[in-house]
């Protein structure tokens, strides 16, 4: 039996947010269930992860030295300067914030499988407060439902989208009523048998609130980008994916959706709606720079696209967003561009296209992207670019198809080479499990770590992965004649290393550019 009844003015929820160690941009899932909850009446605080260096740093995770070096090019950002020194008692101030706000609900939100230890280890914390009821939701609950929940300390789990979730259960803990039987939960009875309950429907995105990120340190809207300091509110257009790659884990969230009858997971805003929240966030918090975090901004009909332009060209703040280079068109690019948009991010992902179209399922050319890259070349927008390194069944060679790809390309100011993860829910992680290169039972740690995979040779290896990563831009940017160096470099000659970053930075950005940029750099 629960507790009595409470009131709601009197009910207290904690949003707890585990994150990577400077990770600055805010959660927008957090931001929107702190609106609904606080229109619940509740009482509504935050624990953020974000400030702390904790153990998990040594898996692969940014600190913030790192991350302040990379965040951005041509302007030194010191996030140390910013934000302070890291914080490292993680666990004692989740401890005191508990012992202070008293929760009686705690939800840990936006959980990716990067940060599940990190999670564990505040939900052993939380186990000493028995009075206070948890749920975890984040994709990694969706995608890995069984191995959460079996955790000792896990109470109840949301799979799915939590909007509608998150109120069930704090109603139920309000009311003296085991959260137990939540649709689009399994959760824990007394006994510690796990009760699977019904999914719910999908989330009508145009019904949902205005996110509030009241809760966040201000000092998070901080965004260098382009040579320029930003404070940037992050949104989202739309929800979902209409592509199958298979290195992502969002196709599996629209096959779950299918499989349980809970509607079209792939889903966008309208217009009317977007007017609101954009001319709200920005008001709100003092927003000069719009962050778009959709999967695909332009992977919608280009009428679509022709409407956000018009919708947004009384607004004047610029704004960043990824895409697919399959999905622009000069025409409506140039509309974008002359309403405000500064800076686009796109997944090239691979340079084979064979590879690319049979284990990635991307069916674009290498001379289709070719062609797109001139056109946003042709526009003026800068962007950058994102490929993998380490995926299933990938050689050295193959990784030099992608880097000759890259130099093809026109106009970009970066590549980003990331290693990759295998996460819960990807094809590519259920392939390698067959082959016998992955160990089901891992997680993963970080985007920015080394490789889980174990193939054989001619495979890359985990090390050489990582070598390939250090000096990937200069194998994109210096002439080939310079390549046998840059191999020499990647085998370990560190003197040889920092004289061909001076070489990059002065081909890349100049005689006048260069001197700071290494400064930069370190």
């Amino acid at each position: 039996m629960l507790e009595k009844i409470v009131e709601k003015h009197d009910f207290r929820v904690l949003i707890t947010y585990p994150n990577y160690s400077m990770m600055l941009t805010p959660s927008y899932a957090v931001g929107l269930f702190t609106s609904i909850l606080k229109k619940q009446g509740y009482e509504v605080d935050l624990f953020d992860c974000t400030a702390y260096m904790a153990n998990y740093e040594a898996s692969g995770v940014p600190n913030s030295e790192t991350l302040s070096k990379k965040l951005m090019a041509g302007l030194p950002f010191d996030a140390l300067a910013l934000f302070g020194a890291p914080k490292t008692d993680l666990l004692g101030d989740f401890a005191r914030r508990l012992d202070s706000f008293k929760p009686h609900a705690v939800i840990f939100s936006t959980v990716v499988e990067d940060t599940w230890p990190q999670t564990q280890d505040l939900l052993k914390i939380l186990s000493h407060y028995q009075k206070t009821k948890s749920i975890v939701g984040g994709v990694y609950t969706t995608m890995a439902p069984a191995d959460v929940i079996a955790d000792p300390y896990v109470q109840c789990i949301g799979e799915g989208e939590g909007e509608h979730t998150v109120v069930d259960f704090c109603e139920a803990v309000r009311n003296g009523i085991s959260p137990t039987k939540i649709h689009g939960t399994r959760a824990k009875d007394e006994n510690g048998r796990i009760l699977y309950n019904p999914p719910r429907p999908l989330v009508n995105i145009n019904e949902t609130p205005v996110a509030d990120f009241s809760l966040f340190d201000k000092r998070r809207f901080t965004r260098p980008l382009g040579a320029k300091i930003w404070n940037a509110i992050p949104i989202e257009t739309y929800r979902g994916c209409p592509y199958t790659c298979t290195f992502c884990n969002s196709p599996q969230q629209a096959v779950i959706a299918k499989e349980n009858q809970q509607g079209v997971y792939t889903r966008r805003k309208s217009i009317s709606t977007l007017r609101r929240e954009i001319t709200t966030l920005l008001e709100e918090n003092n927003g000069n720079f719009l962050y778009i975090n959709d999967d695909a901004f332009m992977a919608r009909p280009k009428r679509e696209i022709a409407e956000f332009a018009e919708m947004y060209r009384d607004i004047k703040v610029p704004f960043w967003f990824q895409t697919r280079f399959e999905d622009i068109d000069e025409e409506h690019l140039n509309m974008l561009h002359e309403v405000g948009a500064y800076r686009i991010s796109f997944g090239l992902e691979h340079g084979n296209e064979q590879f690319r179209r049979e284990k990635l399922r991307r069916n674009i050319s290498n001379g289709n992207m070719v062609k797109q890259s001139k056109v946003v070349a042709k526009v003026g927008i800068p962007y950058s670019v994102n490929v993998i390194i380490g995926m299933p069944y990938e050689t050295r060679d193959l990784v030099f198809d992608t880097i000759r790809l890259n130099r093809e390309l026109g106009g970009f100011d970066s590549v980003a080479p990331n290693i990759f993860t295998p996460y819960h829910g990807t094809p590519l992680r259920d392939m390698a499990i067959k082959e016998g290169w992955l160990d089901p039972n891992l997680q993963t740690r970080s985007f920015v770590g080394g490789s889980l995979l174990k193939m054989p040779p001619p495979y890359l290896q985990p090390g050489e992965m990582l070598a390939l990563q250090s000096v990937y831009n200069f194998y994109v940017t210096l002439p080939e004649s310079r390549w046998p160096d840059i191999r020499r470099a990647e085998n370990g000659d560190r003197d040889l290393l920092e004289s061909l970053k001076k070489e990059f930075y002065m081909t890349k950005y100049g005689t006048t550019e260069a001197g700071r940029m290494l400064t930069f750099a370190g």
